[in-house]
């Protein structure tokens, strides 16, 4: 099974203590089903592009976009 790696790792500032860095797919579903921010337009892309692409159904490079995206909205986004 591919690891469905993202093209760049994204990272995220969760909280005042907590940071991590996003490399795969999996783990930005895994961190969208309990996103810490605000679950506005971009999030809902995110996520249902991510899903997409876990599915075969869209590419890692435009869930790591729509991912990077909800991250800016939501003022979680590192870099």
């Amino acid at each position: 099974m591919s690891e469905k790696l993202f093209p760049t790792p994204i990272p995220l500032k969760l909280s005042a203590r907590r940071q991590t860095v996003v490399r795969t797919v999996f783990e930005a579903v895994e961190l969208l089903r309990q996103w810490p921010g605000r679950r506005g337009r971009e999030y809902r892309a995110a996520l249902r592009r991510c899903l997409d692409a876990l599915d075969g159904l869209t590419s890692t490079d435009r869930a790591s976009r729509c991912f990077a995206a909800a991250a800016r909205e939501s003022g979680l986004l590192l870099a």
